[in-house]
């Protein structure tokens, strides 16, 4: 399995690190990943004005060092995956330095602290850059911990809209299902009635029926194009009462679901790291670790990326 072979884990020295550091350990286990490269970023407060380099250096050094604190506190990862720390000084570009860094260790997956506070429409530096980098971005609420370090124990949602990058996501979890043994995984559709259904001449209820039997006709087609590789797939059909994600988040706490995988858009001119507002309302809110899961072939250059900032 080619997956998240080169992670990258942005610490912030303070207590969101633990669960992304954890959690970092199951990856490496889920996906026998090779590196695992944890950042920080040195705000500019802490930085001396005209500062030697000699005194650069030595913040650096005591920054490297509170971090494998922390990293031999909490990881428990694969034994085979070489540990690397990396140190960045905040500059006025440093979201292309981020990007270059990225890009030098070859990250196919960024491992990121939940992000705060309500959703505005603006993008926050963390959301900017993993639309941008190259690989996948995982993010991790900080009050959470693996109920195991074994992958075959876990359970995965992958909420689908039966699009192709819901059919990325959905192969991605067969994968791993596969290669750990993993005996189902669960999907998960939210539809909804239109505002506008009695100009049809129906009753609610009438017309969410037929909503609900497109949605499982829907289902059905979908999940004809992929090869689920003998993994049984736990299909749940729901009508959304209230807003889609809180729907999402209260089948995630209902199943004890450990890893959501939602596929992520390419890089056309319109495209976004979110598959939409939905996404970004789960990634504010969920109480599970969610994978915004980028195709290869979906990849932007740096030189894009960059263009885009």
């Amino acid at each position: 399995m080619d997956y998240f072979k080169n992670l990258m884990v942005g610490l912030t020295l303070n207590d969101q690190d633990k669960a992304k550091i954890r959690y970092a350990g199951l990856v490496s286990w889920l996906a026998s990943s090779e590196r695992i490269t944890f950042s920080h970023i040195i705000g500019r407060e802490k930085i001396p004005e005209n500062a030697e380099a000699v005194a650069l250096s030595s913040i650096e050094g005591e920054t490297k060092l509170l971090m494998k604190e922390l990293v031999e506190k909490y990881y428990d990862g694969r034994p085979d995956t070489r540990v690397e720390y990396d140190v960045i000084m905040e500059s006025p570009l440093v979201e292309i330095d981020i990007l270059r860094g990225l890009k030098e260790h070859e990250a196919d997956l960024i491992i990121l602290g939940r992000i705060r506070g309500e959703f505005t429409g603006r993008e926050t530096v963390p959301v900017k850059i993993s639309r941008k980098a190259a690989g996948s971005t995982l993010y991790v609420p900080e009050e959470v911990e693996p109920r195991t370090n074994h992958p075959q124990d876990i359970n995965i949602l992958v909420p689908v809209d039966f699009s192709e990058n819901a059919a990325d996501a959905m192969a991605l979890a067969v994968d791993f299902a596969v290669t750990h043994e993993i005996p189902s995984i669960y999907c998960v559709h939210v539809y909804g009635v239109p505002l506008g259904y009695y100009k049809r001449g129906k009753e609610y209820e009438e017309f969410a029926e037929v909503m609900g039997e497109n949605a499982k006709k829907s289902y059905q087609k979908f999940i004809k194009e992929i090869n689920f590789k003998g993994i049984y797939l736990n299909p749940i059909i729901l009508r959304m009462d209230k807003k889609p994600y809180r729907t999402i988040i209260e089948t995630v706490e209902e199943y004890g679901i450990d890893l959501i995988i939602i596929g992520s858009r390419g890089k056309n001119v319109a495209a976004r790291l979110l598959l939409d507002s939905v996404t970004e309302q789960l990634i504010r809110t969920t109480t599970a670790p969610l994978l915004s899961f980028k195709k290869k072939e979906k990849d932007m250059s740096l030189l894009e990326a960059i263009m885009r900032l």
